[in-house]
């Protein structure tokens, strides 16, 4: 695969329980009161400082606000982009079997290939219409799907004689 897995971090569930623990249990609540009109004062409620965990924070207007790690935040946007990309080639592969491959993985196998190409330089994939994506695959690969109508023509060709 052409992606470097080093830019891509897998979540470990052990390693980022407690990252994550904070904004379940929501176990650090802070006011935030104003003082001047570049100072605030953070009142602890409830919980304790911790880097690892999210703090909510209500305003004297009561507007609420999360306060999280980088390290969560991080997280959570490599969790979205994983989730994107798996919904991604969902909808590829559901696009190919439309299409009636003669082979499914070996479309699959250069859908992979040429979905690669489209990869940022950030390792995140841009949105693309996979309908047109696998259309185009068939247009450069037409080998690699069943032709129906020349099936049905040949059948009938077939029947005729």
């Amino acid at each position: 695969m052409a992606t470097s897995k080093q830019n891509i971090k897998h979540l470990n569930s052990s390693n980022n329980e407690g990252l994550y623990r904070g904004l379940d249990f929501q176990n650090n609540h802070i006011n935030a009161r104003k003082i001047d009109s570049t100072k605030m004062l953070l009142e602890l409620q409830k919980g304790e400082f911790s880097p690892k965990e999210a703090w909510f924070v209500k305003d004297e207007e009561n507007n609420e606000y999360v306060v999280v790690p980088e390290s969560v935040l991080k997280g959570i946007i490599l969790t979205i982009k994983k989730a994107y990309e798996d919904k991604l080639k969902v909808e590829i592969e559901r696009d190919i079997i439309i299409h009636t491959p003669i082979d499914f993985d070996d479309v699959k196998a250069v859908a992979n290939t040429k979905l690669e190409k489209y990869r940022k330089s950030d390792g995140t994939l841009p949105k693309i219409d996979t309908r047109s994506f696998v259309n185009q695959i068939k247009k450069e690969y037409p080998n690699l799907f069943f032709n129906i109508d020349e099936y049905f023509r040949k059948q009938k060709s077939n029947g005729d004689s």
